[in-house]
C-alpha cells in the first residue's frame, strides 16, 4: 500500500472518514444536489459550487452563504485575484461555518480565466502567492485553506510543481490537482504521472481529479499516484452514487452495484423537485433539464425524453413527462 494511504486522511485539523470528494462543480454542486447525495453519503467531504469572492465582500446585495445541517463535512470554493479581497472573504466563509476554504485555480472558462482569476492565477505566482499568505493569514488555524489546480496554463507552461510548492510554504493544507491544463479544457485524457509528480514534491496531502468514471479506475489512480485521496467530478453528474460506490470499494474491495433505472429515475425526479422547491419554477424548471439527461444517459428512449424534458416550461408538465416515461419491463 502506498504510504499516503496507510496514514488517516487529515487536511489540517479535519480528520475525515472517506479518501472520495465531490468537486465544486457549477451548475451542479448547489444546496439540492449536495441534499440529495448526503442521502447516499454521509462521511466524504463535498464541495458546494464556487462563490465569488468580489460578491462576497463588496456587492452591493452580497452573496448569502447559508449552509443547511446535514451537509458536513463541507467545504466552499471561492475564486477571484485581489488579496485583500480573497482575506476578507475567506473570513466570511470560516464564519458560516465551512470545514474547508478552497481556492479556485482551475476554472478554464474564458470570462474568468482571461480576468486573472481561476486558472489565470497559474501565470502569475507572485500574486498567488500574496493571496494564498492573505487567505491563511485571515484564517489562521480557524478552518484549513486548500487549492485546486490544474497543471498549468498550456503545454508550454506546466507550472504544476512549483505552484504545489508555493501553496505549501504558504500555509495551504490540501491540493488537488486536475491533470489538465487550462488550454486542454476538458479535452484529450488526465495525465495522472503529472499529478503523481505532485504528490512526490509536497508533504501535505494531494488528490487528484480527472477522468475518474468508476470505482476500479478511482482506485488504481489512487494507489499509483500517491494521492492522499480522489476528488470526482463529472462522474458526478446525475450519479450521485459514484461517491459512496467508490469509498465502499476502496474500504473493502467490494464493488457495489450500479443503481437500477427505477431507481436512476426515481432520483432523478427528487433531484428536480428539491431544485424546483430551492429556486422556484422559473429557474428551476431549466436547471432540470441537463440533471434529467445526466440520470437518464443510456436507458431505452432516454433521447425521446430528454427532448419532452426540454420542451416543458413548468413544473406541472416536467413531473407529467417523467411520469409517463416507461422503462421496458
Amino acid at each position: 500500500m502506498p504510504p499516503a494511504l496507510e496514514q488517516p486522511f487529515r487536511i489540517g485539523p479535519l480528520t475525515l472518514d472517506s479518501r472520495v470528494i465531490l468537486a465544486p462543480m457549477c451548475g451542479v454542486c448547489d444546496v439540492p444536489y449536495l441534499k440529495l447525495l448526503r442521502r447516499f453519503d454521509q462521511r466524504s467531504l463535498i464541495f458546494h459550487e464556487m462563490f465569488s469572492a468580489v460578491g462576497l465582500v463588496h456587492w452591493k446585495s452580497r452573496l448569502k452563504v447559508d449552509i443547511p445541517p446535514g451537509l458536513r463535512p463541507l467545504g466552499l470554493q471561492i475564486f477571484g485575484h485581489e488579496p485583500e479581497t480573497m482575506g476578507q472573504a475567506a473570513r466570511i466563509l470560516a464564519a458560516a461555518g465551512t470545514d474547508v476554504i478552497d481556492l479556485n485555480l482551475g476554472c478554464p472558462v474564458p470570462k474568468i480565466a482571461k480576468n486573472c482569476d481561476g486558472s489565470g492565477l497559474l501565470r502569475d505566482l507572485p500574486l498567488l502567492g500574496r493571496i494564498l499568505t492573505a487567505m491563511v493569514g485571515a484564517v489562521g488555524d480557524q478552518v484549513p485553506v486548500t487549492i485546486k489546480m490544474r497543471l498549468g496554463w498550456d503545454e508550454e507552461m506546466r507550472n504544476h510543481v512549483a505552484v504545489a510548492r508555493l501553496a505549501e510554504s504558504c500555509g495551504v493544507q490540501m491540493i488537488t490537482v486536475h491533470g489538465r491544463t487550462r488550454s486542454q479544457m476538458y479535452s484529450g485524457s488526465a495525465d495522472w504521472e503529472a499529478i503523481a509528480e505532485v504528490a512526490s514534491a509536497v508533504s501535505v496531502p494531494v488528490v487528484g481529479n480527472g477522468d475518474l468514471w468508476d470505482p476500479l479506475i478511482a482506485a488504481e489512480r489512487l494507489k499509483a499516484s500517491g494521492c492522499a485521496g480522489v476528488m470526482i467530478g463529472r462522474g458526478a453528474q446525475g450519479n450521485p452514487w459514484i461517491i459512496p460506490r467508490i469509498d465502499t470499494y476502496l474500504k473493502t474491495g467490494e464493488m457495489p452495484p450500479e443503481p437500477a433505472p427505477d431507481v436512476r429515475l426515481g432520483v432523478a425526479r427528487e433531484h428536480c423537485r428539491l431544485l424546483i422547491e430551492e429556486k422556484g419554477e422559473a429557474q428551476g424548471v431549466p436547471e432540470c433539464r441537463k440533471h434529467v439527461a445526466w440520470y437518464t444517459k443510456g436507458l431505452p428512449g432516454s433521447a425521446e425524453l430528454r427532448h419532452a424534458v426540454n420542451q416543458t416550461r413548468t413544473a406541472e408538465a416536467l413531473f407529467a413527462v417523467l411520469d409517463d416515461y416507461a422503462l421496458p419491463a
